[in-house]
């Protein structure tokens, strides 16, 4: 990362945040084949996993036993 970038600004955060605020896989905004792209796409598809969990809310710990 260049100088004053944060996690946030990685392709692969852009991508996980993509596919939880509803945009489409299609949106990914960098050039197929680049490594930015890839990183975008395989966050944007690991983040369907995190769906159900982020629907769900938070969990307590006392009833998950």
């Amino acid at each position: 990362m260049s100088d004053g970038a944060t996690a946030s600004d990685s392709p692969f955060i852009k991508g996980r945040n993509a596919r939880l605020y509803g945009k489409t896989r299609d949106s990914c905004p960098y050039s197929e084949g680049s490594d930015d792209h890839a990183a975008w796409i395989q966050a944007f598809d690991e983040a369907a996993g995190d769906e159900s969990t982020t629907e769900a809310g938070t969990v307590d710990p006392q009833k998950a036993t």
